[in-house]
């Protein structure tokens, strides 16, 4: 049985210097918008209808639109550090596009809007009004960038007369600590105690980009609390689980099917217990394909978690994988057993449970872990872009594969809309100090509508084994962006060039999107130009090339655009071509038929 391969894939690209000394940098997040579902039957009886009491969201769902109006406002599961619960809400310098506010850098003002939809506090009794508190947690900066001094977050509620006052703000600063999440609470005092009230979060900072970043989590509204009402009878997953199959979040099938199980490193997460006291609680993991693998089962946690406790956790030893036949997702299924349940209270002996506040909810997570025909390190999303600043400069990302395979296609993720239709070369590379054994010439097309990588399939057959690199070049000085993950840091296997010499990344943390496709068997059994009776075979070519149909005239050209002229030989049908003495390399053949020029591509070994 074979053992887990790796691949090596190398992704190349120019970008602009502007007189800045070349480097491989991080650049700023890239929006999620990540919408929280509900049946069809909820999303039509409660469109019209306002929020109630008592109101509670920590996001872990997703962006909640019949709670929540969200302008600019954006989602993101990873950067936060030590959130309460997992998902938060990021307010910055660019819209949900991932567009800036303004062009002018240096021009402010505010930002990103999150704004509750709205509540009729007009008939709260007395004693409820007297009672009546707002808290949330907010970050500064998390993993993105930290605000500066001048920038501020602000709570803003909305009055009888539909003015929006500001009722707290907290500036930036090299103060504020961008690993922890700082919990505030707010009186909603009487002026705002109408049928029509709002609150909303507002950002002020720059306006040029994603910048002066924060991050907001755990928003609870309700009555019966006091300024000391800051733990919850609540625990909470605070990550998404991965099983990485070595260091791999994704596997082709036939990799997945003779993955041996010290391959294979124990689940992860996470857990908060937001309660002032200790709590027994117990957890589970499961992974589920066409058949369902138990890792853990009411596994207790020892020691018990002491109050407010913060705790990573992982699965047993990991034994056997989940049955799969076809390509599928593998889900991991992390829950926690913990009692919790609805959001009650008890008055003369009587029990009132809330059905709006759900603590359960936070206690599951589901994660898929695709089984297709690709290699990924990342966690299947873009956190933040990355690339070069230099002209001619290459980005790499190193695989391995110990067992030949043929390379199908590369999907990239390009998280830049305006970087459409700009021209860049596919290559591919058996060894990064050698010439390319596959280019091809191509523009960035447009994403479409839920795309997230782009796919760019490899029309003809690339037998690889061990190490070898897939990229692409550009032909401009703009900055092309590729999605940059952050669950899994395979920092190491990211090398640069933008001097003629290759470096290994030391600065940049995470993961690029960049999956190479792959197949066991070659694609191609021999290759036709499409529209003509023209045939080539085979491809690769080790020492002759046979090209068959009808043509007036046949030149060849090496990678670098050369005119050569190898040994040919006219057979019955067919003429061949040597290219024994020729080095290995990529070549394009141009013939000219009946309906016009062709061209097409080769590889010599």
């Amino acid at each position: 049985m074979r053992i887990l391969h790796k691949i090596v894939l190398c992704t190349l690209f120019t970008l602009a210097s502007l007189g800045v000394e070349a480097q491989f940098v991080e650049f700023g997040p890239v929006p999620e918008l990540k919408y929280k579902s509900y049946p069809e039957s909820a999303n039509s009886s409660r469109l019209a209808s306002t929020n109630s009491l008592p109101f509670w969201d920590d996001f872990s769902q997703g962006m909640d639109t019949l709670k929540w109006e969200f302008q600019g406002s954006t989602f993101s599961n990873s950067m936060g550090n030590n959130a309460p619960s997992l998902g938060v809400i990021v307010f910055d310098g660019v819209d949900a596009t991932g567009r800036p506010y303004s062009r002018e850098i240096r021009e402010q003002g505010a930002g990103d809007y999150l704004t509750s939809n709205p509540f009729d506090l007009a008939q709260l009794s007395q004693e409820n009004q007297e009672s009546l508190y707002l808290s949330f947690f907010w970050q500064a900066g998390g993993q993105a960038e930290m605000p500066d001094e001048n920038d501020r977050l602000t709570l803003q509620l909305l009055d009888a007369d539909s003015v929006w006052n500001t009722v707290w703000t907290i500036n930036g600063g090299a103060d504020k600590n961008p690993e922890e999440f700082i919990q505030e609470i707010v009186q909603v005092s009487e002026e705002f105690l109408h049928d029509k009230f709002q609150f909303r979060f507002v950002n002020f900072g720059r306006l040029a980009g994603p910048f002066d970043t924060w991050l907001l989590d755990y928003v609870f509204l309700s009555f019966d609390r006091d300024p000391q009402d800051l733990s919850y009878l609540d625990r909470a997953l605070t990550r998404e689980s991965r099983l990485f199959l070595g260091d791999y979040s994704a596997v082709p099938l036939g990799i997945y099917q003779e993955i041996l199980a010290e391959e294979l490193l124990p689940v992860t997460n996470e857990f908060k217990n937001l309660e002032d006291r200790f709590r027994a609680m117990e957890y589970s993991i499961r992974l589920d394909g066409e058949s369902s693998t138990v890792v853990n089962l009411n596994t207790p946690f020892n020691p018990v978690p002491n109050s407010q406790e913060r705790r990573v956790f992982e699965s047993n030893t990991i034994t056997e994988l989940p049955a799969l036949s076809t390509e599928s997702d593998i889900e991991i299924l992390t829950y926690l057993t913990t009692g919790d349940q609805n959001l009650f209270s008890v008055e003369n002996g009587d029990t009132t449970f809330f059905a709006s506040v759900d603590f359960r909810i936070n206690d599951t997570v589901r994660s898929a872990i695709p089984i297709r025909d690709f290699f990924a390190y990342d966690g299947g999303q873009a956190d933040y872009a990355a690339g070069i600043n230099q002209r001619s400069g290459l980005l790499a990302v190193k695989y391995e594969v110990d067992s030949p395979v043929f390379l199908t296609g590369v999907s990239i993720d390009f998280t830049n809309p305006d970087q459409a239709d700009q021209p860049i070369d596919i290559l591919v590379w058996q060894d990064l100090e050698e010439t390319p054994i596959y280019r091809e010439e191509l523009l960035i097309p447009l994403k479409e509508a839920g795309e997230e990588l782009i796919y760019f399939p490899i029309d003809t057959n690339i037998q690889v084994q061990g190490e070898f690199f897939v990229g692409f070049s550009q032909f401009s000085n703009d900055f092309i962006y590729v999605g940059l993950n952050k669950e899994n840091d395979q920092a190491d296997k990211i090398f640069y060039n933008v001097n003629g010499a290759w470096a290994q990344n030391e600065e940049v943390r995470g993961s690029l999107l960049i999956r190479p496709h792959i197949s066991f068997n070659a694609p191609f059994a021999e290759s036709e130009i499409p529209g003509q009776n023209l045939r080539y075979y085979p491809n690769p070519v080790e020492n002759q090339l046979h090209l068959v149909g009808k043509y007036s005239e046949m030149r060849i050209f090496d990678s670098f655009g050369r005119e050569i002229f190898p040994d040919r030989y006219q057979g019955a049908d067919e003429e061949i071509i040597n290219f024994t003495d020729q080095l290995p390399g990529v070549y394009v053949i141009r013939a000219l038929t009946s309906a016009g020029p062709q061209s097409f591509r080769i590889l010599v070994k």
